[in-house]
């Protein structure tokens, strides 16, 4: 009986999992993951498709985590293809799950260990799986002679002794786990963020931080458990308790701490919004503790809003310490949010990309389970050139899956995804990447600028004369007037875009003054005039 696994996307750094296993009958949908880049929207689109071509098919949706790279997507699907496909996911996953898709609530099922489920012609088997994701699932897929084991972040060592990521009597549990398979096995991971030594632990970054008796401010994406329950037991040793600056996620949190003594760290989540904001002015003490989280799209609005709910003097004081991996928006975004970080306080520690807070699979963890489970052939979605270089060290057959391929396991056969691809302007792409964004199109702005000597009186000054103004409005309202803007742009040039501008400056520090302040006049402009919601504009700036 043929069995096929299809890869509409999946594990390069800033892309999510997007893939199903399909049988003659059934489809069981095993990761929803969006993808943001331009190329990426397109073969999503052709998954989606295929999906909605095919829902009288599809008999489940699991969710392994609620990590960004496998749930981005899921709402939108699970509208598309209809309520009557159950959701099957872990205890504390479905706890989480409603905190991001409060849409979702009604059909989400959790998975049972221990406990077979059919589901049309598979049969699925569910282990709670030793993680820094809270609530990761291990899945198996077993069909006629054929086994398909699903593994992703786990760990099966670590630092932190933490009941709640790691279940008890982990590993006797595990090990039955993988001595369910059948005849012919299979292991398909993307084995994210693979890395040879396990120093992974925000215990090992504190001895990085600055004096403690001066306010501490961490900002975390919302999936990252395990540095969050870290950060909640450094400040019961510090004898500090945590303010989450979510009232939301601390509700959440709180959930997950009951009856534990970390549970006594957090503070603030029964005030109401109002109240909290107002309590956050107020307070003026020294040494506090604060965490703020978000999801990967989302990070650079909420911090810049909940900075907002204090004095400047208070930001002046913060120690910023960034702990937001460059996911979503790549190297760009995470130097953006460093540099407005600046901008509030001169302390900022960026850990985003340090070892100690990497997110990943352990090496030797990966040996340990592929010499567990000796799969006959080991599927990995296609990884970056860094991970390709850990397969000659590793036991067993690999195959690295390329996006819009298929798997047809019988066979052994790869071939490319026969499916109907829709065409889609790029117009649509941009408008729907945009809509991510909360934005209204794209604008790109290019600026031509000059340097000339102007006399007064006595002295000579050097002023940056604009030469030409070009703007490249894509997927926008049409009832955008480009001369009017081109028209106002010239106006604020030298009274708001470059009257301080100096030519001792630097070409940076010059084009990002620019950039911020013609986006801030721009977005105004927009909003007031045409009500279109552009956040930021694409500023071109030559500068001859």
């Amino acid at each position: 009986m043929t069995v096929r696994f299809l890869l509409f996307r999946g594990s390069w750094e800033n892309e999510g999992n997007f893939y199903l296993l399909e049988s003659e009958k059934n489809i069981l949908l095993l990761a929803t993951g969006k993808d943001y880049s331009l190329i990426g929207s397109q073969e999503q689109q052709v998954g989606r498709d295929y999906l909605k071509e095919n829902k009288a098919k599809i008999r489940a949706i699991i969710v392994a985590n609620t990590n960004w790279q496998n749930v981005g997507l899921l709402a939108d699907i699970s509208r598309e293809i209809g309520s009557h496909v159950p959701i099957y996911t872990s205890h504390y996953s479905k706890l989480i799950l409603p905190y991001l898709f409060p849409q979702l609530r009604s059909k989400i099922i959790v998975a049972e260990k221990n406990r077979e489920l059919k589901v049309g012609d598979f049969v699925l088997s569910f282990i709670p799986l030793n993680s820094y994701l809270l609530g990761n699932l291990g899945l198996a897929v077993h069909h006629s002679q054929s086994s398909f084991y699903f593994l992703e972040g786990f760990v099966f060592s670590s630092l932190l002794n933490n009941k709640t990521l790691f279940p008890a009597n982990f590993w006797p549990e595990f090990q039955q786990f993988c001595a369910q398979k059948r005849k012919n096995t299979y292991l398909i991971t993307s084995y994210w963020g693979l890395h040879w030594q396990n120093k992974n632990s925000l215990f090992f970054a504190a001895k990085q931080f600055p004096n403690q008796d001066k306010p501490l401010f961490f900002i975390f994406y919302d999936f990252d458990w395990l540095h969050i329950f870290e950060l909640l037991k450094l400040a019961r040793s510090w004898g500090k308790k945590v303010r989450i600056l979510n009232k939301r996620f601390a509700s959440l949190i709180g959930q997950f701490l009951v009856k534990s003594p970390l549970q006594l760290v957090i503070e603030g989540e029964e005030s109401s919004s109002k109240d909290f904001a107002s309590s956050l002015k107020k307070q003026k003490g020294n040494g506090e503790v604060y965490l703020l989280v978000s999801d990967p799209e989302k990070i650079e609005k909420e911090i810049k809003y909940c900075l907002t709910n204090f004095s400047p003097e208070k930001k002046a004081s913060f120690q910023f310490i960034v702990g937001i991996p460059p996911v979503i928006g790549g190297e760009m975004r995470l130097a953006r949010i460093i540099d407005y970080l600046y901008t509030q306080s001169e302390k900022v520690i960026n850990l985003s990309k340090k070892e100690y807070l990497s997110l990943g699979v352990s090496f030797y963890d990966f040996k340990l389970l592929l010499q567990l489970l000796q799969p006959l052939r080991i599927i990995t979605l296609q990884n970056s050139y860094k991970n390709k270089n850990f397969l000659n060290h590793l036991p067993g057959r690999f195959l690295t899956l390329n996006n819009g391929y298929e798997f047809d396991f019988p066979t052994q056969k790869v071939s490319v995804l026969k499916v109907k691809k829709t065409l889609i302007s790029l117009d649509e792409i941009l408008i729907e990447q945009r809509n991510n964004l909360s934005q209204d199109g794209l604008l790109i702005i290019m600026l031509t600028a000059d340097w000339n000597t102007e006399v007064l009186g006595e002295a000579k000054e050097n002023k940056l004369q604009l030469k030409e103004v070009k703007i490249e409005p894509i997927a926008i309202s049409s009832v955008l007037n480009v001369p009017k803007l081109t028209t106002k742009i010239k106006n604020w040039w030298p009274t708001k875009l470059v009257p301080d501008i100096k030519k001792e400056d630097s070409i940076k520090t010059i084009k990002k003054a620019v950039e911020r302040r013609l986006n801030s006049l721009v977005s105004n402009y927009l909003n007031l005039e045409h009500d279109i919601n552009l956040e930021e504009a694409l500023v071109l700036l030559f500068i001859n």
